[in-house]
């Protein structure tokens, strides 16, 4: 008696992730634990943690090897909880729109080689001019990709002299009804009312079906790559 036919079944679809993306970056940390209060830095991951999602933190070089201060432990949790480390500066002090070579150089350098003293054979590929500020020579030259943003929550104004900023819930007001698919937003680490902040705008921006990523990983999930000597604002995309 001959034996059934048998058939092979069609391969199913790959499951395609189209949820919006964000990547939440924050620049001029890493905070450092002081006294008995935690680590503003490890308070962010903590709550992105929550939801397995992750941030680019773009770093000082003299807040990561002790000169200034050792946020260095902090830097370390955020990279081992799959969150990316980027290059802010070394000082924080220099225009790279209009600084000498040696300067710049001395700034990507040195904060480069401070986190990998933290982070033995990190691979950086992010950096960001503090205030945004840089050459297109520069651009052009620099062996990373450039990230700045095209939604600022404006935290850096709270509880300014000039009264920009009034309180919290201005600033998340701000980012929720700016944040768009693809966008690349700015925040800090390093200010007291930060960690209150992004337990607020985390859970909403979940809330609204945001999947929270690092800028390597948004542009990844869309089939971009980053290249080394280009500025990045956000991500623009079609959607299939």
């Amino acid at each position: 008696e001959p034996l059934p036919e048998t058939t092979t079944p069609e391969p199913s679809a790959p499951v395609v992730d189209n949820r919006p993306r964000v990547a939440l970056t924050y620049d001029d940390g890493p905070h450092e634990r002081y006294q008995d209060t935690p680590s503003r830095t490890k308070l962010i991951v903590d709550e992105l943690d929550k939801y397995g999602y992750h941030a680019t933190f773009f770093v000082v070089g003299n807040r990561v090897d002790g000169t200034e201060y050792n946020g260095g432990d902090a830097m370390v949790y955020a990279a081992n909880h799959g969150n990316e480390i980027g290059i802010h500066g070394y000082t924080h002090n220099a225009n790279y729109a209009d600084c000498s070579d040696a300067t710049f150089e001395y700034e990507m350098n040195e904060t480069l080689r401070a986190i990998q003293s933290k982070l033995p054979g990190y691979e950086v590929r992010v950096m960001r001019p503090v205030g945004g500020e840089i050459s297109n020579e520069r651009v052009a030259t620099t062996p990373f990709a450039v990230v700045n943003w095209n939604v600022d929550t404006l935290d850096w104004k709270l509880n300014r002299p000039t009264g920009d900023v009034a309180s919290i819930e201005e600033i998340v007001n701000n980012a929720l009804e700016n944040i768009k698919d693809g966008d690349i937003v700015l925040m800090h680490d390093i200010y007291n009312f930060t960690a209150d902040l992004c337990e607020l705008i985390i859970p909403e921006l979940v809330e609204k079906g945001f999947k929270l990523v690092t800028v390597s990983e948004m542009y990844e999930a869309y089939g971009e790559e980053l290249d080394n000597g280009t500025v990045y604002y956000s991500i623009k995309f079609e959607r299939i």
